[in-house]
């Protein structure tokens, strides 16, 4: 399977339209934290498309994007390749990574325990 990835901008741009659903580039302009020219948004916009990840319809001479593709479909691509690239596929390595970089709560720490001990791998049945 082909990874589906993005550059930062292109992933910006994406969330955006994936929240939104149907978007302008003024939409997606109006929703970026940062200044950026409208021409580098429609480029943006123009290459996503060309890549597969857009279309657009034509509304009153104004382009709306929509997207082609899901939001968790790109999350599971991209995360799969930096699984692969920098945790030699392991799971336990990338877990065991976040935890030393990014600092949890308590709160936020017991639902990651509760994930794990509740997560069932595709094709075991529980014991119910």
């Amino acid at each position: 399977m082909q990874t589906k990835r993005l550059h930062h901008l292109e992933l910006e741009v994406m969330k955006v339209i994936w929240k939104l659903e149907r978007a302008t580039v003024n939409d997606v302009l109006d929703q970026i934290d940062r200044k950026l020219a409208y021409t580098t948004i429609a480029t943006t916009m123009k290459s996503l498309e060309k890549k597969g990840f857009l279309s657009h319809q034509v509304d009153s001479r104004t382009f709306v994007y929509q997207p082609l593709v899901k939001e968790t479909e790109i999350t599971h691509s991209m995360l799969r390749d930096l699984l692969e690239r920098l945790f030699d596929n392991s799971a336990e390595k990338l877990v065991n990574t976040l935890l030393e970089v990014k600092q949890t709560s308590p709160d936020e720490h017991n639902r990651l325990q509760q994930l794990i001990n509740n997560y069932q791998p595709e094709g075991e049945e529980t014991d119910e």
